[in-house]
């Protein structure tokens, strides 16, 4: 986990520091840009979420948050709720269902 600090315009033209954290978390069912697509859109509505990357051949999400509005469990759970495992949260069955086919090939393409 990496910190990192972002200065912004406060709302009375003051200075705001917001601290930001990353977190990387291992899928083991990424397997293509679908994928990729899914977990950046889903993830990137969630409250704190910054920014968001997904190595499809290395099968990581990594994510910049701030930790004062969520947390690497919360991400986590956020991941699985989208049909992806997400280190040692198993995937929302559910949600992996209603993934498009190409997502769900063990292996990929």
């Amino acid at each position: 986990m990496t910190r990192a600090w972002v200065i912004g315009a406060g709302l009375w033209s003051g200075i705001l520091w917001a601290q930001l954290d990353t977190v990387r978390v291992h899928s083991a069912n990424i397997v293509c840009q679908t994928c990729r697509r899914t977990i950046i859109r889903g993830l990137s509505t969630q409250k704190g979420i910054r920014h968001v990357e997904v190595d499809v051949p290395q099968k990581t999400i990594q994510v910049v948050y701030r930790p004062d509005k969520t947390n690497p469990d919360r991400i986590r759970q956020a991941i699985a709720r989208l049909g992806y495992d997400a280190d040692h949260v198993p995937r929302d069955p559910a949600a992996f269902e209603r993934l498009p086919a190409c997502c769900k090939r063990p292996e990929a393409h």
